[in-house]
């Protein structure tokens, strides 16, 4: 019975996890924060288009950094309003100014 249990225990715990995004991306695309983010977009503004951002790199300015799906991520830097947006590959290297 112990045998049982543990075994419904352990296949619940595996769907919970694969129905989830374990991927630590943000889900959305390029071309999503292309369309969507605007020059006049304060912070919770963003929270609510794209969620949290999955980091913050700055120093002296935040500088938002959202991961997207295909190894590339959006950073987003923001004072007191939006400064710039920019898509980077891996390594930070720049392919696409949003803003």
């Amino acid at each position: 019975m112990r045998k049982l249990t543990c075994l419904i225990i352990l296949l619940a715990a595996m769907a919970i996890s694969c129905s989830k995004n374990n991927s630590g991306c943000s889900g959305k695309s390029f071309e999503y924060f292309n369309t969507h983010l605007t020059i006049d977009m304060d912070y919770n503004a963003l929270v609510k288009t794209f969620g949290a951002p999955d980091g913050d790199i700055g120093s002296g300015i935040h500088i938002y950094v959202y991961k997207l799906c295909d190894g590339t991520s959006v950073m987003i830097g923001y004072s007191d309003k939006i400064l710039y947006a920019k898509h980077v590959d891996s390594n930070q290297q720049p392919l696409h100014t949003i803003l």
